[in-house]
């Protein structure tokens, strides 16, 4: 394939890519004080743009749908109740995974295309 081939295979996948989010709803992982490792994902409603995860005292973990404005200190204790407490906010899919972040299933394909079309692109 020459290189115009390639560009237009590589900005085509780039529009797929766009377009493949438009519509989609975030995806969090959502427990409160789960046995291990949460596991259990959920679509959040279209007025929460991020996931949450929150480690309080005593030993107590919640992972949920958020509103990413409403991520600060003072909102967050107000409302889980909770006095002593670590939080992170992010807006990607299953973003809120405390041990390790993970590609979501829409994603790794993209990214995978997007690799190839590099590829051939360079070549």
């Amino acid at each position: 394939m020459g290189s115009k081939g390639g560009f237009i295979l590589l900005w085509l996948l780039s529009i797929l890519a766009v377009l493949c989010h438009f519509g989609h709803s975030l995806q969090c992982y959502n427990c409160i004080n789960p046995a291990g490792s949460c596991t259990t994902a959920m679509n959040c409603s279209h007025n929460q743009d991020a996931c949450i995860f929150v480690e309080a005292v005593p030993p107590k973990t919640y992972y949920q749908c958020w509103r990413f404005d409403e991520c600060n200190f003072d909102f967050i204790s107000r409302n889980l109740g909770e006095k002593k407490l670590k939080y992170n906010c992010c807006q990607k899919d299953l973003c809120n995974k405390s041990d390790a972040t993970i590609l979501s299933g829409k994603t790794a394909p993209l990214v995978i295309l997007l690799l190839v079309a590099t590829w051939h692109f360079c070549l």
